[in-house]
């Protein structure tokens, strides 16, 4: 595709270093200059559209950071997640066994068919089947447990899904087939393109009016240096 077509055309977005959290960041800075410069209603329709998209991705982040006990905006780390994962199957092992009859019971057993043992020496590699396991037998048991502990156990696959994700796009390695991506993070998308499209048709050839509603740093990672790394295509 035309180099040209494709940085004025294309999803800019999709870009391997712009990780979920950064994209949200960057959204709702973007949302709130339209709010605070919204003079007139000028930017009503931007706004419209941005909020939802933006909520939506907010609650699925959120939800996540609050049940896992993570500080909001706080994105964790794969090994951190493995290590919080082990120490929550080992602390509320014996919860669980009370929760769902005893160590004995064979709903036990759905949550730890091979005891704990299996979970302290769980790796990247265990990782996907193991917090599949927990959220569907979660899911199943949900009456007989705590609901704070249905969202905890519950949101291990959210977070682990969201940093594989990440990992992912920050390898290169997303796909071009939006059925493959998250649609919460293309809905947040193609809306900030949207926004970018039209208020670049309201002050046509003014950059320095445009940027005031986008900054575009909150999308770069830091160096250790401390310093913006540049992605391409921004």
């Amino acid at each position: 595709m035309n180099f040209v077509f494709l940085h004025f055309f294309g999803n800019m977005f999709e870009n391997p270093h712009i990780t979920t959290t950064r994209l949200y960041n960057f959204a709702k800075d973007t949302l709130s200059r339209f709010q605070a410069q919204n003079e007139g209603n000028l930017y009503d329709d931007i706004i419209a559209f941005l909020i939802i998209p933006i909520l939506n991705l907010e609650g699925s982040i959120s939800r996540v950071d609050v049940a896992l006990g993570v500080q909001y905006g706080k994105t964790i780390s794969v090994d951190q997640l493995i290590r919080l994962f082990k120490k929550t199957m080992s602390d509320k092992e014996g919860v669980i066994a009370d929760s769902v009859g005893g160590f004995d019971n064979p709903k036990y057993l759905e949550f730890y068919p091979h005891g704990l043992t299996e979970y302290s020496h769980a790796n990247k590699r265990d990782m996907p089947f193991l917090v599949d396991r927990i959220n569907t037998v979660t899911t199943t048991n949900a009456s007989l447990l705590n609901p704070d502990l249905v969202l905890k156990l519950k949101a291990f696959k959210s977070s682990w899904d969201l940093n594989r994700t990440d990992q992912q796009q920050r390898k290169g390695e997303v796909s071009e087939d939006r059925g493959e991506r998250d649609v919460v993070r293309v809905d947040v998308e193609i809306a900030l393109l949207k926004a970018m499209h039209t208020l670049g048709a309201m002050y046509p050839a003014n950059s320095t009016q445009c940027a005031t509603f986008f900054d575009f740093n909150l999308l770069l990672p830091v160096s250790r240096s401390g310093k913006k790394q540049v992605p391409p295509m921004i």
